[in-house]
């Protein structure tokens, strides 16, 4: 059986700006991606690695370079400014700074985009009450923006992308002006867009947190480049790129560093390991008997273990206590079933 064609494809697409000087800045290099229809997917990547200008290209706010984006199967690059507005009318876009409209209500505000695509009084009615009912701001139809918290603004902005029933939702960094909390109830509003009607969600952030809480599937930018993709938890259980690692240890903690590291080593003289933890990781039975077959005995320092996805992934740090030799075989029995750093000071 033939699997389906991704709904959103970037096939080897670059994307090169100029400066003001001539120069050019090339903010996209050779992205080859697949974005399946049904998913949430995450772009992450630190600032300048390029997350933005991707979700232009979705939308056909910006032409690629070379290459080609397809989205539903069409070739945005062939389409002209008409077919383009045909392709933006099934892409509903989330906004980090909210962008409503502040001398409309919430309704003026979701209603607005059903307006502008011709919808009659009537139906566009129901559907701003239907809206306002599934993001639960129901009560807050006639107040305007600026009468709410920044969650119930994104709450706006949220119907207000659903409004005229898009197959795909873009959120680009759609809660890095919310507290953690707010946050999460948003996380929460977005996988039950997800869900319960079906959109394909395109989330870009920088936080990983975001990416644990709603993502089914990861792609990590690094200056223009897709370094690491694939399922969130084949992704966070054995990252293979250092930006990648770097990511992950935000949501982990599982690594002591600076501070913790060196309170750490005031506290334990013994040698120090991280390791890390998964499913498929044996570290459990090498340690169980570390002192009987080695010499060695090991205390657990640092560290933690998580689940996602019913896997389990982490990390431990280990202080590892016995004759130089003794610790070197185990530390090489590690080595066998799971990545191994040494702590060096």
């Amino acid at each position: 059986m033939t699997a389906a064609a991704p709904l959103i494809e970037f096939q080897d697409v670059t994307k090169t700006f100029r400066t003001g000087r001539g120069r050019p800045v090339t903010a996209l290099d050779g992205v080859t991606l697949g974005i399946d229809e049904g998913d949430v997917f995450a772009i992450i990547g630190y600032s300048g690695a390029g997350k933005s200008t991707l979700v232009r290209l979705i939308n056909a706010l910006e032409p690629v370079t070379s290459g080609r984006v397809l989205v539903d199967g069409t070739d945005l690059s062939t389409l002209r400014e008409r077919g383009l507005r045909e392709v933006r009318r099934g892409i509903g876009m989330v906004f980090q700074q909210f962008n409503l409209l502040r001398s409309r209500t919430v309704f003026g505000n979701v209603a607005y985009p059903l307006k502008i695509a011709g919808w009659g009084k009537a139906a566009r009615e129901k559907r701003v009450a239907e809206l306002l009912g599934f993001v639960g701001i129901t009560d807050k139809a006639w107040h305007y923006p600026g009468q709410l918290s920044g969650g119930q603004q994104q709450r706006i902005g949220i119907a207000r992308a659903l409004a005229t029933n898009p197959k795909i939702l873009l959120a680009d960094e759609s809660t890095s002006s919310l507290d953690p909390e707010t946050t999460s109830e948003v996380l929460r509003l977005l996988k039950r867009v997800n869900t319960e009607l079906g959109v394909t969600i395109v989330v870009i952030t920088h936080e990983m947190d975001v990416v644990r809480e709603i993502a089914d599937k990861v792609a990590v930018l690094d200056s223009g480049r897709v370094v690491e993709q694939g399922p969130v938890a084949d992704v966070f259980a054995s990252p293979k790129e250092e930006t990648t690692r770097r990511f992950v240890e935000t949501v982990l903690r599982d690594q002591p560093r600076g501070d913790d590291l060196a309170r750490i080593r005031e506290r334990h003289r013994g040698r120090l390991v991280a390791t890390r933890v998964g499913d498929d990781r044996r570290i459990g039975a090498v340690l169980s008997d570390a002192l009987g077959r080695h010499g060695v005995r090991f205390e657990l320092v640092y560290g933690g273990i998580k689940e996602l996805g019913g896997r389990a992934f982490g990390g431990l740090t280990l202080e590892l206590l016995g004759e130089e030799s003794a610790v070197d075989a185990l530390v090489a029995e590690l080595r066998e079933v799971t990545e191994v750093e040494e702590l060096v000071p």
